[in-house]
């Protein structure tokens, strides 16, 4: 069994977890869950990635078990992911060497891994708990992503003008990403399998910079995120070309909600705008 990634502190509360990648409690899952009540992606999602740092041991040999974070190609060289995921943790500090990785099993033999260009951050990041910033980017070569297509941004405000429509209530958010599963009742555990998964989480509201979304499985039949899903995107069922979020944070077991980045805000796309041409 793989732990989760080591503590990358975050500025929010400890009973936040998706955020924390962190080390976690680990014993044996009563069963593998992938995501969180999710399923392998297979050959879908193809954009979503694994965000790779040289922190498991043996040091000095890049693989997939060095998964850290997750996150999304918007361009040919940007891969957007959580600000939390490149700095604030003593694994990751300035001018780490990040790496990534859109095979969709990790863990399988000979899988095409990525060396980063660069990385930037929101410099407002953690500077206000309610309007946290939580946001980086990850440069690629642009011939390392050929034949890729990236995933679209949303446009200013759109989750606002779909809650004022009514559109929201009844919607099925979809989770995408390389992290852990959870046991949903007892003592908390985490599994970990490498693979590129997805789960689909109901809406719960929306704040001027969150997104938040239901994982209670019993209440809801469905699933969630967890550790190392951190700067995964957020798909609206049925339309995995666009992302609409990012995950930031959710509750320590990984069981009751999470809390994810709007990439809609004017925030967001201020410091987005830098890098890629916005909708």
């Amino acid at each position: 069994m793989r732990l989760a990634p080591p503590l990358a502190t975050c500025a929010l509360l400890p009973l936040f977890a998706a955020c924390i990648d962190g080390p976690v409690p680990t014993a044996a899952p009563d069963r593998p869950r992938l995501i969180v009540g999710g399923e392998p992606t297979g050959a879908t999602y193809p954009s979503v990635g694994a965000l790779i740092v040289d922190w498991w041991e043996p040091l000095g040999v890049v693989n997939g078990d060095d998964q850290w974070c997750t996150g999304t190609l918007i361009s040919p060289t940007v891969f957007v992911t959580a600000a939390h995921c490149v700095t604030g943790a003593a694994e990751t500090p300035p001018g780490t060497q990040f790496y990534v990785s859109f095979a969709p099993d990790l863990l399988a033999k000979g899988i095409k891994i990525i060396k980063a260009t660069g990385y930037a951050f929101d410099p407002l990041y953690g500077h206000d708990q309610a309007n946290l910033h939580d946001l980086a980017v990850v440069f690629l070569p642009a011939a390392a992503t050929k034949g890729m297509t990236p995933i679209q941004l949303p446009t200013l405000g759109e989750l606002d003008r779909l809650a004022a429509q009514g559109a929201l209530s009844k919607t099925l958010f979809v989770n995408v990403g390389y992290g852990s599963s959870a046991t949903r009742t007892g003592p908390p555990s985490f599994g970990w399998d490498g693979k590129r998964n997805l789960s689909k989480s109901e809406y719960m509201g929306l704040q001027p910079t969150w997104l938040g979304l239901l994982m209670n499985a019993a209440a809801t039949g469905e699933g969630g995120d967890c550790y190392g899903d951190s700067g995964g995107p957020k798909f609206i069922d049925g339309n995995p070309a666009k992302i609409y979020a990012t995950v930031t944070t959710g509750d320590y077991p990984c069981r009751a909600t999470t809390w994810d980045w709007r990439l809609d805000t004017p925030d967001a796309r201020a410091f987005l705008g830098q890098y890629v041409a916005l909708p």
